[in-house]
């Protein structure tokens, strides 16, 4: 494969080109094409001719045409309607390929924003006022439309991330959906690794089963929590950790406080499993210490341990006639405390995730400069690009045997039709040309 040389922008005219810019792309039709510049870069076997690779944005009824080429039995269609839109909508899609940067016309903005829904009627007025300005708010992928706050896969998410990134800003924050409410709890955790304080949120002490003894949802609101336990060794008390199985009819009864009980818990413990009354229960939460050993030898699925906390934050709120004021307080300060810590995790991640990606940019902008750097003269490369002349006849037969070259790639490696068709149809052009200045008498 041929080597390449790339660069961060370009000098179309008098208009510099930078790599995330909107640019128009000529196609001999009244409505040009829309793409945001990817990467620019030049062939060594043709180092005067400037190439590029491009996102491209569809108009409507491009995404129509590109679905029934994908096999689509109609028109697209959006929440249960054939797909409609503005006359100043564009689509955002994964579609790349690579162009000549002669049919590059001029530069555009098109403004990625996430909402939910269509923006309103003052966000396309602005965007109206403005000849060369868009706003994509929808994807088109796979003969389906989906809007960006849904994209259903991870390569979209991931593409469409970037682009909100480096893209125009102003118009995005404006039209951009209202935060949403504060998540519940469950939500908030995601799938992350178990943390104590989440073992802690579905403990109970042996008081509060014994107020939930005296209800009728004992057995559902029990199964699935962590108890702490004592027993006595050799005249010395000992406390773990376990995990609630089932509810069992104890062996005989035994007292608890001042009634007679016969409820036992089959609980799982870092050392098999036991039944036990609720007399061995302690009031106090394991420590640290314990539940480290309890987690060693018992895990937990994260998913149930979550769904859990939030069906005994539901049950003390429909039940919170059975305690006192001073215990919901605390289980509410609990459930804050978590849900701040994991919020706070969140951050963090997506903090080392952006960081992350800063020194990848730093070091791709590195590798190509140092690439630049040995090809380059003391004229900077695009300069020279520009100032060449349009008529050195030698110049446009390089120039046409390197575009004819590059459009036969892309109709090979195509698998999209209408891609195809279109670099068919450039390669044409372009050996009509070329055989043209051939036969004049000059040999390439």
């Amino acid at each position: 494969m041929e080597g390449k040389l790339f660069y961060t922008k370009l000098t179309k005219g008098d208009e510099e080109m930078h790599i995330g810019q909107d640019v128009y792309l000529e196609n001999n039709m009244d409505v040009p094409y829309v793409a945001r510049l990817q990467q620019i870069f030049v062939y060594s076997f043709a180092p005067s001719e400037v190439y590029f690779n491009a996102r491209w944005y569809y108009r409507v009824g491009d995404v129509h045409e590109y679905a029934k080429m994908s096999g689509a039995k109609g028109d697209v269609e959006f929440e249960g309607a054939t797909l409609d839109a503005h006359r100043k909508e564009l689509f955002f899609s994964l579609h790349m390929d690579e162009n000549h940067a002669d049919c590059i016309l001029r530069s555009c903005s098109v403004h990625l924003t996430r909402s939910p829904e269509e923006p309103s009627s003052s966000v396309w007025d602005t965007v109206s006022s403005s000849q060369h300005e868009y706003l994509a708010w929808r994807a088109y992928d796979n003969k389906h439309v989906y809007a960006l706050t849904a994209l259903p896969s991870k390569k979209l998410k991931d593409a469409c991330d970037l682009e909100v990134r480096r893209g125009p800003k102003g118009l995005t924050e404006r039209a951009a959906p209202a935060p949403k409410r504060k998540a519940p709890l469950v939500e908030a955790v995601s799938n992350a690794p178990l943390q104590n304080e989440e073992y802690l949120s579905i403990w109970l002490s042996r008081k509060h089963l014994e107020v939930w003894l005296d209800t009728n949802i004992f057995n559902r609101v029990v199964v699935g929590t962590l108890v702490r336990c004592s027993q006595l060794i050799n005249n010395s008390r000992t406390f773990y950790g376990a995990y609630v199985l089932s509810v069992k009819r104890a062996p005989r009864p035994y007292k608890l406080g001042s009634r007679i009980v016969e409820v036992a818990l089959q609980v799982r413990t870092a050392t098999g499993q036991r039944l036990l009354g609720l007399d061995a229960l302690s009031n106090a939460p394991c420590p640290d210490a314990e539940l480290d050993r309890f987690k060693a030898k018992v895990p937990l699925d994260e998913k149930e341990v979550r769904k859990k906390i939030r069906s005994l934050q539901s049950a003390m709120q429909d039940h919170a006639n059975l305690f006192e004021e001073e215990e919901l307080r605390r289980h509410m300060e609990q459930d804050e405390r978590l849900r701040e810590k994991r919020e706070e995790e969140a951050r963090a991640a997506a903090q080392e995730e952006e960081e992350r990606e800063r020194k990848e940019r730093e070091r791709d902008e590195v590798r190509r400069r140092a690439a630049a750097n040995k090809q380059e003269t003391g004229e900077a490369w695009w300069l020279s690009y520009q100032n060449k002349g349009a008529g050195d006849k030698q110049r446009e037969i390089a120039k046409l045997k390197a575009r004819l070259l590059r459009f036969k790639k892309i109709a090979e490696s195509s698998t999209a039709g209408g891609e195809r068709e279109n670099a068919l149809r450039l390669a044409a052009q372009a050996e009509e040309k070329l055989n043209s200045l051939l036969e004049d008498g000059d040999d390439a």
